[in-house]
């Protein structure tokens, strides 16, 4: 029995260690990013941080971070991985990631980076313009051209060119020298795309840009500035514009200026008016009722065309429904019509827009002078037109004796179609 209770003793501590529970299983490991998901970077490049968090390492498991991409280079793992982004030498912008892993747990980090700005650097090497005072509006208008080859002798594009064309407004008058030349005033001119015609501003409609074809019949680009910004010095210019998304840098090195001619001098003068005729535009444009007329010390030609040394002095007026008799003829209403200062086309008033007078040269081919009134009044009775009007500072006296009428036969083809000032429309360059 002694035997028996001694073997049982021994065999209890074995029964003892087999009721013992089992070893504790390992927890998965739990990788988290705490830093952002996508990082974004210039054209520049630059170094780069990941943050991250990691729970229940298991011994013998790393920790990695890759990427496909050769342009993030010098990935480092350890407490938080770094990594460097290279420049980006071209316009397109691009995008990769860095996979980081532990064992079957990973996550993304994405690179972006953008692409340098596309830019188009332009040496102007000629500077052409156009004056044209305050025709078309209160401040003084100059229209430049720049290009890689200039124009022709007669004012048109040539075959492969470039051109920017700045339409520029200024409070203070442009100098003009003895022999005709005008200096672009120095400063810096901005954008603006409401065409207020503000003091040092580049306005929206006549500035474009333009590429000419190779034989000069047609543009291959033709586009409005998004914006721009147009520095002048003495020595030179620099013109920053975006284009359709592009950025353009122009730069023009000399005196910026050009060849406006000599300037005009007007001298007031009294003048018997022989020609009267014009056009009627009824409510097509306004709500008052609209007749342009002319008055010359000349008749037309048989063409219907100016003559050399003539006056002309066109009136645009605003009044009451005229008369239009059954021959065609509109009796031109009587009453005082004074200058329309705020251009609210009221009755009884002349327009500035499309009045003004000038001179023809004494052969024909252009204008002595040609300016907008700087004051009118127009008084039409039953048996003749006066006017009186100042021009750069200058007065004028016109008179008219007869019934003061106009045949608008055809009118309404005539008020069909857009009206043009009275002086030359503005236009960019010209082909052929």
């Amino acid at each position: 029995m002694k035997l028996h209770k001694l073997l049982l003793l021994l065999a209890l501590p074995v029964a003892i260690a087999a009721c013992e529970p089992a070893d504790t299983p390992q927890a998965d490991p739990v990788l988290t990013l705490t830093s952002e998901a996508s990082l974004q970077y210039t054209p520049e490049g630059g170094e780069g941080v990941i943050t991250y968090t990691l729970e229940n390492a298991a011994e013998g498991t790393e920790l990695t971070a890759t990427t496909a991409a050769d342009w993030i280079t010098d990935i480092t793992v350890g407490e938080n991985i770094t990594f460097t982004v290279a420049v980006n030498e071209t316009t397109e912008a691009r995008t990769d990631r860095i996979l980081v892993a532990y064992g079957n747990a990973s996550f993304n980090v994405f690179i972006k980076q953008e692409g340098v700005e596309p830019i188009v650097n332009f040496e102007a090497k000629t500077l052409d313009g156009v004056y044209y005072g305050t025709r078309y509006s209160d401040t003084y208008n100059i229209s430049i051209y720049l290009s890689d080859l200039g124009m022709t002798e007669e004012g048109y594009v040539l075959p492969n060119a470039t051109y920017y064309a700045l339409d520029l407004y200024v409070v203070n008058e442009p100098t003009i020298d003895a022999e005709g030349w005008l200096t672009v005033p120095v400063g810096t001119y901005t954008f603006d795309g409401t065409d207020s015609q503000e003091d040092m501003t580049i306005g929206n409609s006549y500035s474009l840009y333009q590429v000419i074809n190779s034989d000069a019949t047609a543009y291959e680009v033709q586009a409005y500035y998004e914006s721009a910004e147009l520095v002048v010095t003495e020595n030179g210019l620099t013109l920053v514009a975006y284009i359709d998304g592009v950025k353009h840098i122009l730069t023009y090195t000399g005196e910026c200026k050009f060849f406006a001619g000599v300037p005009a001098e007007i001298t007031g003068a009294t003048v018997e008016a022989q020609t009267l005729y014009g056009y009627y535009y009824g409510t097509q444009y306004t709500e008052t009722y609209n007749y342009n007329i002319y008055l010359s010390d000349q008749p037309l030609d048989p063409e219907g065309y100016a003559v050399p040394s003539a006056y002309y002095f066109s009136l645009d007026l605003y009044g009451i429904e005229p008369v239009i008799d059954t021959e065609g003829y509109l009796h031109v209403p009587v009453g005082t019509y004074t200058n329309d200062t705020n251009d609210d086309f009221s009755e009884w008033e002349v327009g500035r827009e499309y009045s003004g007078a000038y001179l023809v040269n004494a052969d024909g081919t252009g204008y002595e002078w040609i300016e907008a009134y700087d004051d009118v009044t127009v008084v039409v009775s039953d048996n003749g037109i006066e006017v009186n009007c100042i021009v750069k500072g200058e007065e004028f006296h016109v008179t008219y004796v007869g019934e003061p009428k106009i045949n608008i036969a055809g009118a309404s083809a005539n008020a069909a179609n857009k009206r043009a000032p009275f002086v030359p429309a503005k236009q960019g360059v010209e082909l052929r």
